[in-house]
């Protein structure tokens, strides 16, 4: 009844609560659409009205009491909902967004800046898992030992998130930017002149095969279509956890949420 909260005063952060929930869960729906079988992101979901025939029955004419006999009308063909980019069945449009080009990225696009786009994206997302699993494992206090630099930082006094990034000395950044550039121009390049040639857009095996080969072809789209879903739900996680981390030093939210919070920094 209404006086069953009596004294008792309303929280706050409840609206907070439920919005966060929703948001989660559609976030894990999204990222979950990365497991749907492959044969359905070929299957075009667009619904068609066959041709009918509408049938009305005769009414009392105004005049004479004649009935007046109506023509049959035909119901015409509702347009297909499905877009009609030649890239609309390329791996990754799959259910429930299907392609998804909100800003019009691919129009009027050709292969060539479809491969481009795509190759970043992959890029992206699998930097964003590295990320994801570095910032779950720094937050859990694992960390290299030794020293960053020549001046005795060590990795154990660096904190973990983008309040931190001040901590790390120039010597450190050197390291990484050279790493990153290492890895984009003599790893993460597709090969034409090697023994293993890249088979897709994103292939950058360099001779080190780890037994793709001996999927099936189906196997192969499927583990892409996982691997580029996962990469997408992970570029939206780290995005979270720097969003989460400047609003109220709280990145691991959805362990408040249940009862379980994160001692963070």
């Amino acid at each position: 009844g209404p006086g069953c909260c009596r004294g008792k005063p309303y929280p706050k952060n409840v609206p907070m609560r439920l919005s966060l929930a929703t948001i989660l869960a559609f976030a894990a729906l999204s990222a979950a659409n990365g497991f749907v079988p492959v044969a359905l992101t070929r299957r075009n979901l667009a619904c068609r009205v066959s041709d009918e025939e509408v049938e009305v029955d005769p009414v009392d004419g105004e005049e004479g009491g004649e009935d007046v006999e109506v023509a049959p009308a035909a119901v015409e063909e509702s347009p297909p909902a499905a877009s009609t980019s030649p890239f609309a069945d390329a791996l990754g449009a799959q259910p429930p967004l299907g392609f998804f080009d909100p800003l019009n990225l691919l129009e009027d696009a050709d292969q060539e800046r479809f491969d481009r786009l795509r190759t970043v994206e992959l890029k992206h997302g699998r930097v964003s898992m590295l990320a994801i699993v570095g910032h779950c494992t720094t937050t859990a206090g694992v960390r290299l030992p030794g020293d960053i630099d020549l001046h005795g930082t060590s990795f154990a006094s660096i904190g973990t998130g983008l309040k931190h990034i001040g901590d790390v000395p120039a010597l450190g950044w050197a390291q990484i930017f050279l790493l990153a550039g290492l890895m984009e121009f003599f790893v993460m390049t597709p090969r034409e002149d090697s023994g293993m040639k890249s088979e897709f857009v994103g292939d950058f095996r360099n001779s080190v095969d780890l037994g793709w080969d001996d999927f099936s072809a189906e196997e192969k789209e499927s583990k892409r279509a996982i691997e580029l879903n996962n990469g997408r739900a992970a570029m939206m996680g780290i995005l979270a956890l720097m969003v989460h981390e400047m609003l109220n030093n709280d990145p691991y939210v959805i362990n408040s949420l249940l009862g379980f919070p994160v001692a963070f920094n």
